[in-house]
């Protein structure tokens, strides 16, 4: 399949001076390997990024991060009416200074938030009449910046849904139609302890074949077509030296097992080997499946398919944030209800987006739906 592309070439007005042209070294980006990728599940775009790319890069998460801890702790959340919009409120020893304090400065950290509150916020956007979201001189736009970092920052914005080299790179990875999952920020502070091994499911799961522990008789050399890809992008780097590194299992992504995606996730590296691992072997070579550890200098990326288990290790005391952003893209469902966009970003901030000449026309592409109303 020739995955070269043109159609993301066009000229784009709307990015202005956001865009960092140079994005990608198109020595890395060329490399990838069609092959590999669909045999092992992953592919790592080592040192992509260009230097200005970088630094940009980790400049937008910095001021994200801010953003986000401003929003944290200058927020009323006491005096945000929950009932009325049928949530439960946070937990008034949860929104002291103290605690809130302690939700700042990376992600998955806002324990303060209730039940139902993050998706709240995906359909109608924490707004007023009344207090809402406090923000400190730009817009708020009703949901956090760590869920969804395109709306509140042009250079991400860009670089996830219309930069012509990223559009390229997702193109290898999908061939010609793919829209937008999700993206958000994925920063981890010292000390911050990871993720448990998990993998994720297609939408909402209706397609799976597995539940998410899994039987094992689903294992095939077929590259399942309907796919939802995750990239990693680390501009400063995510090294197994100063943790918060990434691993994975190459070929257990052909067991098409969702696993753990909507259930705890405790398990460590013996419970997985004691565990799901045991008797699991690569459908392409017969070997047992292994554990694998990313160290990736500065500028790298990884993507990787949704059922391949991964995990994150714990980020050690003393040493940098851990800068990351996660794009997810996926293949359209061809059995989706028609629809405007796709229900991977905010439907009200999209609409306002549109209506004010904010999207350009790669952003549309990816934005709209499965089944796109005409």
């Amino acid at each position: 399949m020739d995955t070269s592309s043109t159609h993301w070439s066009e000229t784009d007005t709307v990015a202005g001076a956001s865009r960092v042209h140079d994005l990608l070294r198109p020595e890395v980006l060329q490399a990838f390997d069609r092959t590999f990728f669909e045999r092992e599940g992953y592919w790592v775009w080592e040192g992509i990024l260009t230097d200005v790319a970088r630094k940009r890069w980790t400049e937008s998460l910095q001021k994200l991060q801010q953003m986000n801890d401003e929003i944290v702790m200058d927020t009323d959340w006491a005096a945000i009416d929950f009932a009325g919009r049928g949530l439960q409120p946070p937990l008034p020893e949860q929104i002291t200074p103290e605690f809130l304090a302690t939700c700042c400065g990376g992600s998955e950290q806002m324990r303060f938030m209730p039940r139902g509150l993050f998706g709240y916020m995906r359909e109608h956007g924490l707004f007023g009449p009344g207090p809402a979201l406090v923000t400190r001189g730009y817009e708020s736009q009703g949901v956090m910046p760590e869920h969804f970092s395109i709306g509140y920052d042009d250079f991400i914005r860009d670089v996830a849904t219309a930069h012509p080299q990223m559009m390229e790179l997702f193109t290898k990875l999908f061939g010609d139609r793919f829209i937008l999952d999700h993206c958000n920020m994925l920063n981890r502070t010292p000390s911050s302890i990871g993720r448990r091994w998990h993998a994720h499911q297609y939408r909402q799961g209706q397609y799976e074949v597995e539940d998410p522990i899994g039987t094992g008789h689903a294992l095939t050399t077929e590259y399942l077509q309907r796919q939802c890809i995750r990239t990693l992008c680390y501009p400063e780097g995510a090294t197994i030296e100063e943790g918060g590194e990434l691993g994975v299992i190459p070929g257990a992504h052909l067991y098409r097992i969702p696993y753990k995606w909507s259930t705890e996730r405790p398990d460590d590296d013996a419970a997985m080997k004691a565990g799901w691992l045991k008797g699991k072997v690569h459908a392409f070579t017969g070997k047992p499946l292994e554990m694998v550890r990313f160290s990736l200098p500065p500028g790298s990326m990884v993507s990787f398919p949704h059922h391949m288990p991964h995990h994150v290790g714990h980020r050690k005391p003393g040493t940098p944030t851990r800068w990351g952003l996660l794009i997810a893209y996926r293949t359209p469902d061809p059995d989706a209800s028609p629809a405007k966009w796709t229900n991977g970003i905010p439907v009200h901030w999209v609409e306002r987006a549109a209506a004010e000449g904010r999207l350009s026309s790669a952003a549309r592409r990816v934005l709209e739906a499965d089944n796109p109303l005409d």
